[in-house]
């Protein structure tokens, strides 16, 4: 399963995407504060570059028009667990939308005799 803070809109079109598994909202941050990742980005990260050229590639392929602002200084972060409960993988960004690529993510997850 994947717990995101992203709206409902968002966790459709994943659904929609592609995504076979459960899709979860925790739209006030209990688990990414409980996994320690309540940093947010600076303001130097918030007006780079990579922040703002991810924020338009992320208007135009979603066609929404518009940044939702609730969460856009969240520190992107994408952390696997296992069975336990413990950390096995993650990535924390630099910038707002830095997030690794599918295969990256699929990649790190444990095989399920591995645990």
């Amino acid at each position: 399963m994947a717990v995101g803070g992203a709206s409902d809109a968002q966790a459709q079109r994943l659904t929609d995407g592609g995504v076979q598994f459960p899709l979860l909202l925790d739209p006030q941050g209990a688990l990414r504060s409980a996994l320690g990742l309540d940093d947010k980005l600076s303001r130097g990260e918030l007006m780079g570059w990579r922040s703002i050229r991810n924020l338009l590639v992320g208007m135009v392929k979603q066609r929404q028009g518009r940044v939702s602002r609730p969460h856009t200084e969240d520190r992107p972060a994408v952390v696997i667990l296992d069975s336990g409960r413990r950390v096995v993988w993650s990535h924390v960004g630099r910038a707002v939308g830095d997030y690794p690529s599918i295969d990256e993510i699929l990649a790190a997850i444990p095989s399920a005799g591995a645990e």
